[in-house]
């Protein structure tokens, strides 16, 4: 009898766990509409290059901001001397 049970429980057990692991899985659409597909490639690149810009205004503003601090250095040693 026990062991009908536990038998019983595991089998109960495997199928929650089929049953999750099924519903997580990301469902993949069948039909892309190729201009949505294209808008969507579009709107990527725009984003991308919007980052890229940002990114490089970024660093130039971190350059300027150092060498901004490497003049005031060597201006202060200059007072000094």
């Amino acid at each position: 009898m026990m062991l009908i049970v536990i038998v019983l429980l595991l089998a109960v057990a495997f199928l929650v766990g089929y049953l999750v692991r099924q519903s997580s899985e990301t469902s993949t659409p069948t039909d892309i509409d190729p201009e949505q597909a294209v808008k969507a490639a579009v709107e990527l690149h725009r984003i991308r290059r919007n980052l890229d810009v940002a990114w490089t205004k970024s660093e130039q503003r971190r350059e300027g901001a150092a060498l901004r601090r490497e003049i005031a250095e060597a201006l202060d040693r200059d007072d000094e001397q």
